[in-house]
């Protein structure tokens, strides 16, 4: 299979202080990798790392086989708008704007027409069962539909991977199972996902479990 996504003996130091120690990781197409790990294990560290949103202080990032230049800033903007999605813990929705015009956000970088893009929107939420409630505003939406409509944005662009941070850790469990079952379906359909969890009964549902203490990997089931 294809590597999506590599990094190669990353490190990573903030003052002084090691977070990663030397991490060599693949997703490939159709992957579902999971990140384990007690809190300052580097978990999160390393997915911002391989979600381009942060560089490493050593080693080599490789995006679909090409070799990621962190100083070329407009590139790794286009790569996370055009081919990483990305779902946090907290959903980061605009309060000010509506659930179908949130998906839009990313669509509009691209120079996508506003009708297009909010034909896609409306047709993103309604698989995510949203339908009806696209002109909702944040704050007149539970959390688990927050999180979905989190799930559409990071959609919006049809990138190559999705990355999770913790995309369940405000969720009650009904919610998380609902969001769970989004990402087994989405990953079912050939999507390559990459999600830091602390839930372990979530992460022993996805096709690899990587497991990390102290800024290394100490196990990959």
């Amino acid at each position: 299979m294809k590597k999506v996504l590599e990094v190669i003996n990353i490190k990573k130091v903030i003052r002084d202080n090691e977070i990663l120690k030397g991490i060599s990781l693949s997703v490939e197409e159709g992957d579902f990798v999971s990140i384990i790990g007690v809190s300052g294990s580097g978990k999160s560290t390393l997915m911002y790392i391989m979600g381009l949103l942060d560089e490493p202080t050593e080693g080599e990032v490789f995006f679909e086989g090409v070799r990621v230049d962190f100083k070329n800033h407009r590139l790794l903007s286009e790569i996370r708008n055009r081919k990483i999605g990305f779902v946090f813990q907290f959903h980061y929705l605009i309060p000010e704007l509506s659930a179908a015009e949130n998906v839009m956000v990313p669509m509009l970088k691209t120079q996508k027409s506003r009708k297009d893009a909010l034909k896609r929107a409306f047709s993103l939420l309604a698989e995510l069962g949203l339908r009806g409630k696209e002109n909702r505003k944040p704050y007149e939406l539970s959390g688990g539909e927050q999180q979905r409509v989190a799930i559409a944005r990071a959609l919006a662009n049809d990138p190559h991977i999705i990355m999770a941070d913790e995309p369940t850790g405000n969720l009650d469990s009904k919610n998380t199972e609902i969001v769970m079952d989004i990402f087994l379906a989405l990953n079912r359909m050939g999507r390559a996902i990459l999600m830091v969890t602390h839930e372990i009964e979530l992460a022993r549902r996805t096709k690899k479990m990587v497991e990390m203490r102290d800024g290394v990997i100490v196990g990959i089931r």
